[in-house]
């Protein structure tokens, strides 16, 4: 049963939970500060409730500084990809433990408006919306686990208002853009990297990861099964893909085939050159020497390539929304688009590029006209 006391102006409850099986003392919940007895007589009923339905969590006096080092450490990093590691690390560093008011506050104790205040800290501080939003899904992941773990009884998170993500104006190639281009590298050893880029729409990584073993030349299509990925200290090395949708098969045309077997001969003669020297990895995208190619290297090519065509000068990633704009453009469905980019779920591609879909609202009148006439043979359209 609780009891309640006024102590000054406000109101408190105390709840026996248990003895200290070890001591013998009963370990109590006290809180106070309710401006008014019913109050404090609702918030005790609650905990008693919970008590009674075995829902009751005692609050963890664990600070959240400390909790989320060891959450980082013995969970969170070992369920995500190395190339994560090093940026969520310094996230959790510069932006959870350091720049945080609620650092050394107990986990129990943050709430709502702790959260909220700390988004418009970093709103203030010129930080970009996704990059907020970064800081977002990790404490939203450490609060749920905390809820796991039974050392708070809600996530704060739940109710907390993040920034929403900014589109900006999307950076892409024309037809004229593409064909320009395409007319100036066609030469360079780089080709068909860039004719892998925009006919497929695969990722940088994608590209430089794909091996000839994953070519089907009788099926004229590419299955792509790994990305290469910079890692500190270990260099670049081959990762499993983003998502399980980005492992996928790309039908490819005839063109392209045509430009992987050109390719391969090439590749042949490097071989010849070479001699031992020739590190076979089975890369289709390699060094002469069949090392693995250095993306920087790609993107000093491409600059150079856009000012010799005299092109817009876009990034490489956007040479993948240059392919899905087109496909777009015509009439593409968003679904096989979106198979095609290797997002996780339709909705992301919708939303990325809806922008760019026509605008189809314009003849809903007309066939709801039509299919009402049609319906009722005309006879609405006599009277």
């Amino acid at each position: 049963m609780a009891h309640i006391r006024k102590r000054g102006k406000t109101y408190s409850y105390t709840i026996d939970i248990e003895r200290n099986p070890i001591s013998g003392r009963r370990k109590q919940i006290n809180k106070g500060g309710f401006t008014r007895k019913k109050d404090a007589e609702a918030a005790a009923r609650k905990i008693e409730l919970e008590m009674d339905e075995n829902r009751f969590i005692e609050p963890s006096k664990e600070i959240f500084k400390t909790f989320m080092e060891n959450w980082f450490t013995t969970h969170y990093q070992n369920r995500i990809k190395q190339t994560t590691v090093t940026s969520r690390r310094y996230i959790l560093e510069k932006h959870l433990l350091h720049e945080n008011p609620f650092a050394n506050k107990e986990i129990s104790k943050i709430t709502t408006e702790d959260i909220d205040a700390f988004y418009n800290l970093k709103i203030n501080g010129d930080y970009s919306s996704s990059y907020i939003r970064k800081m977002h899904q990790m404490l939203m992941q450490a609060f749920n686990q905390a809820v796991k773990w039974k050392k708070i009884s809600g996530n704060p998170l739940v109710d907390a208002d993040p920034p929403p993500v900014k589109t900006g104006e999307m950076s892409i190639w024309s037809l004229e853009d593409v064909q320009a281009f395409l007319n100036t590298v066609k030469g360079d050893r780089h080709y068909l990297t860039f004719i892998l880029a925009i006919y497929t729409g695969m990722r940088r990584g994608e590209i430089l990861g794909l091996k000839w073993c994953d070519i089907d030349f009788e099926r004229k299509c590419i299955h792509v099964n790994r990305s290469l990925a910079y890692i500190p200290k270990n260099g670049y090395i081959f990762t499993s893909l983003k998502t399980k949708k980005s492992k996928r098969q790309i039908p490819i045309s005839q063109f392209v085939l045509n430009e992987l077997c050109t390719h391969k001969k090439l590749q042949e003669d490097w071989k010849e050159l070479v001699g031992v020297l020739y590190e076979n990895q089975d890369l289709v995208i390699c060094t002469n020497t069949g090392t693995i190619q250095d993306p920087r290297n790609v993107n000093r090519v491409m600059k150079r390539i856009v000012k010799s065509a005299n092109v817009i000068n876009i990034r490489f990633h956007d040479i993948r929304h240059t392919h899905a704009s087109i496909l777009i453009s015509e009439g593409v469905d968003i679904v096989k688009i979106s198979n095609r980019l290797g997002h996780s779920n339709p909705k992301i591609t919708y939303e990325f590029y809806a922008h760019l879909l026509p605008n189809l609202d314009n003849d809903v009148a007309d066939i709801l006209h039509n299919a009402i006439q049609g319906r009722s043979g005309g006879q609405m359209a006599d009277k």
